[in-house]
């Protein structure tokens, strides 16, 4: 075994892997945890109501998110990946990928403001939704699927910390009483534009990233061939965020405060774990054009992750007690019963992740779409009875659920991956 690991570790494809690993894991942990700081002073100066609303306009403002997204964070990285040698090709498809964001974000920005005005529940509360929807205009500036293209997850980890940096600092010094809650999405608004702007420099002066005049033509090609996985990501939408609106919408912000609590430490555990994926896809990239080679290191990653998944999750239903009561103080039960809930489906849910890019190696977009849209239309069948008759627990379980849902539909169109599968 010893002997395996060093004849890993002398490759250089591995060893830049273990490195990118260990040093976003590491900054991760302080990266995804420092919010766990901030959210407990969030919670005990403006109340769960008010987090309740912050939370509930942030699930909102994610189908927006979603579309400005589309499918860079997979066909984008595959690009870059393939070309990372080629800077005439990189600087152009770069700015194509910014452009078409850009046209997304200004179709965005109408349908938004149309509903905003349209609707009481949210004009009442139009501050929180205004500063929360500048978010995605900031995000458009921070090209993560470039650094992860080129396996610089470095610069990941640096420009999230320094966000969540600037985004704590704002928050102590400017959240003080109740009704201060509508300027914490100014302030992470305020905060990843600054990354971006630093996220282009880095790009220009590190990489050699120059301007290149976007063509509409290529930006229709993107947008055609990435159309498949921007509908799964949408639907992924619609079985995740729409949950988190729909409570909302049935029930009110503090039930949505009440499972925000418990969904904030899952988020921020989970995304530690989550790193696995990130440094893994750009990698498995490599093997696009040799389905033998690729199966046979996707089936390595995986056997790893199913026990590392198996041990965080074991980990976070043990501690969820003292984890809720540690950041959120005494008497919130229903978050605790919920945090173990989601605990449990942390053996499952993050290998959506793995799953999801592998099949876009494969060209599989198709398949993904498929995936995805089954497990959307269970998430209808199930959700509302769920939280009519169990509330935020409905949440939950429906979750916990869809985890099983989604991996067994993964495994029946990637049998390959199996123990018993065969890679041909």
């Amino acid at each position: 075994m010893i002997r395996k690991v060093k004849r890993y570790l002398s490759n250089k494809q591995y060893k830049k892997m273990v490195s990118n690993f260990s040093y976003l894991a590491i900054i991760n942990m302080a990266n995804k945890f420092l919010p766990l700081l901030v959210i407990p002073y969030i919670v005990r100066t403006i109340g769960v109501e008010k987090y309740g609303i912050i939370m509930f306009a942030q699930a909102t403002i994610m189908y927006f998110q979603i579309t400005t997204r589309y499918s860079f964070e997979l066909t984008a990285t595959k690009f870059i990946s393939l070309h990372r040698k080629d800077v005439e090709k990189i600087s152009e498809h770069f700015w194509n990928v910014i452009a078409t964001k850009l046209s997304l974000f200004v179709v965005a920005s109408f349908i938004f403001l149309i509903i905003l005005f349209s609707f009481e529940r949210f004009y009442v509360e139009k501050e929180v939704f205004l500063f929360s929807f500048l978010m995605i205009f900031a995000n458009i500036w921070i090209p993560m699927w470039f650094y992860q293209g080129i396996e610089e997850m470095k610069f990941i980890a640096i420009f999230n910390i320094i966000a969540k940096l600037l985004y704590a600092i704002g928050i102590f010094i400017f959240i003080k009483e109740a009704n201060d809650y509508i300027w914490v999405p100014l302030i992470s608004f305020l905060s990843y534009l600054f990354v971006g702007v630093y996220a282009q420099y880095v790009a220009k002066v590190k990489y050699g990233v120059k301007f290149i005049f976007p063509l509409f033509r290529e930006i229709k090609v993107l947008l055609v061939d990435g159309k498949h996985i921007f509908l799964s990501n949408l639907s992924v939408i619609f079985y995740t965020t729409t949950n988190t609106v729909l409570l909302g919408l049935l029930t009110n912000y503090t039930t949505v405060g009440i499972y925000s609590l418990a969904e904030t430490v899952f988020g921020a555990y989970s995304q530690i774990i989550k790193t696995y994926n990130t440094i893994v896809y750009p990698h498995l990239a490599r093997y696009a054009d040799n389905m033998t080679k690729l199966y046979m290191q996707a089936r390595k990653f995986i056997k790893l992750y199913v026990i590392i998944l198996f041990i965080a999750s074991l980990f976070l239903f043990l501690i969820s007690d003292i984890a809720i009561e540690l950041l959120f103080g005494e008497g919130h039960e229903k978050s605790v019963f919920i945090l173990r809930v989601l605990a449990v489906s942390l053996l499952l849910e993050p290998l959506g992740g793995f799953f999801t890019p592998y099949l876009a190696i494969k060209s599989k977009y198709k398949i993904i779409s498929k995936i995805t849209f089954t497990t959307m239309l269970i998430n209808f069948i199930l959700i509302f009875p769920m939280i009519y008759f169990y509330e935020e627990k409905g949440l939950a379980y429906t979750f916990l659920i869809l985890s099983v849902v989604q991996v067994y539909l993964n495994l029946k169109h990637n049998r390959e991956l199996l123990p018993i599968g065969r890679s041909s």
